[in-house]
């Protein structure tokens, strides 16, 4: 029988990065993957293929806004054909450097879906393999809701969103979550008429509630229909049927994307065998995101955590750290960063102002506009802003929001502020270069700190 000190289960973001770590440590170390190709959800009908399509999108409204600099492009067409292509090309490439990756450091990709006969024993394709420790990152799939039928003609998942060709007409997106508008924003620049249905009040449940209401408007601009508070009743027959406000509408539609998020990935994985704990579907895990059984860990989507790939990669090296005695304190969750790739793109980390009252800390907030920014100006952005929350009496920053073309780089430095628990005043004298839409961070920080300088 094989035994390994490390035996990693599901090859996503989680997954693989946590392969290759223990590996550098000097683990002996196996990946068991059951698709033909690594890289998880994310790599391959996920993150990456996604933002592919979000990419062309973006260039399809920068042709509209050159006028506006001067420059006339009378003449353009659009492949969805060749977007496609263009998208499975750099899937393809970036699986085959995973793939390098798992041979550079020596870890034994093992082909096949995964089975614990034990606390301590698996089993892939017949054959059992041993092992010390072991981590589950075998993710999730999207998740339904029981009285629509995803058939995969009518009514999609993301999955087969990621393959249309040729495109729609139009097309209902049930969930205003991340994934429903990153959808909408592809479809409605590809020119299909596009409708979200969202149950709850706002956008992006959860985030913060300006940043929710600029998206929606922002949404509306570029001719998507966004109907908040929507509960739809069915989906059949090329027509929708959702309630708002107590009165009953219908509207028909080529296709129907059903977005309403992601459920953990455990069935088949014989957890009954084993002493692992389910709640909620989720796995149960401790601060060291071990589970219930001693050396066996879980990470990314499979446990109760935001469902962000860049998270999972880092759960899985915490897990890591623990299982080699290396301490890990940080609060990964807190200076976790998200990211919705909209037009414009939405950022933020750590908490809201909402979310720091109801934990009972006396929390301000300091809104610097982009329409005060130099450069957000030259480039043609007219509305967002950079939002600070702070501690107001130990000045400490609490976390951060941004609505602007490229948040998604421009808060990776809140990040790190917030994981070295840093104070506004501090921040405030960071010097940024101009002219830059980052300087709007460092104006939002003088707002914080009292002194603000362009507001």
């Amino acid at each position: 029988m094989k035994k390994y000190d490390l035996i990693v289960i599901g090859a996503g973001p989680g997954g693989y990065v946590s392969a290759i770590y223990a590996a550098q440590s000097g683990l002996k170390t196996a990946i068991i993957e059951k698709n033909h190709r690594l890289g998880g959800t994310c790599l391959n009908i996920g993150c990456i293929p996604t933002k592919v399509l979000i990419e062309s999108a973006k260039y399809l409204k920068k042709i509209k806004f050159m006028k506006e600099l001067g420059i006339e492009v009378k003449e353009f067409s659009f492949s969805i054909e060749k977007a496609m292509k263009r998208k499975d090309r750099i899937v393809n490439k970036l699986t085959k450097g995973v793939e390098f990756l798992m041979e550079k450091n020596n870890i034994e990709v093992i082909k096949g879906e995964a089975s614990f006969i034990d606390n301590a024993i698996i089993k892939v394709q017949g054959e059992e393999i041993e092992f010390e420790n072991c981590i589950i990152a075998t993710g999730s799939k999207p998740a339904e809701l029981p009285h629509i039928t995803l058939d995969g003609e009518f009514v999609i998942s993301s999955t087969e969103a990621l393959s249309l060709n040729p495109l729609p007409e139009s097309i209902a997106i049930i969930g205003g979550g991340v994934i429903g508008v990153e959808f909408a924003t592809i479809f409605s620049s590809f020119g299909v008429k596009t409708t979200i249905l969202e149950l709850m009040p706002q956008l992006i449940p959860g985030m913060d509630r300006d940043s929710a209401d600029i998206l929606k408007s922002e949404l509306k601009k570029q001719k998507i229909k966004v109907f908040t508070d929507a509960k739809v009743k069915g989906a059949k027959n090329g027509k929708v049927l959702f309630e708002q406000n107590g009165e009953e509408n219908e509207i028909e539609v080529d296709k129907v994307l059903l977005a309403v998020g992601r459920k953990p990935y455990t069935s088949g994985l014989g957890l009954h065998n084993t002493d692992i704990v389910l709640e909620k579907g989720h796995i149960r895990v401790s601060e060291n995101l071990e589970t219930d059984v001693k050396g066996v860990y879980a990470i990314g989507d499979v446990i109760d955590t935001p469902k962000l790939a860049h998270l999972a990669s880092r759960e899985g090296i915490k897990a890591v750290n623990h299982i080699l005695g290396i301490e890990d304190k940080d609060d990964i969750y807190l200076s976790c960063p998200a990211v919705v790739y909209s037009s414009p793109e939405i950022a933020y980390v750590g908490l809201s102002l909402e979310d720091a009252r109801q934990r009972g800390i006396e929390a301000e907030e300091a809104v610097f506009p982009l329409s005060a920014n130099g450069k957000a100006y030259i480039e043609g952005i007219k509305n967002g802003f950079v939002k600070v929350v702070y501690n107001k009496n130990s000045e400490k920053l609490l976390g951060v929001h941004i609505v602007s073309p490229n948040a998604s780089e421009l808060i990776s430095e809140c990040a790190v502020a917030i994981s070295k628990k840093m104070r506004v005043e501090e921040l405030s004298r960071v010097i940024h270069p101009h002219p830059t839409v980052s300087e709007s961070l460092m104006e939002a920080f003088h707002l914080a700190a009292g002194y603000p300088i362009h507001i």
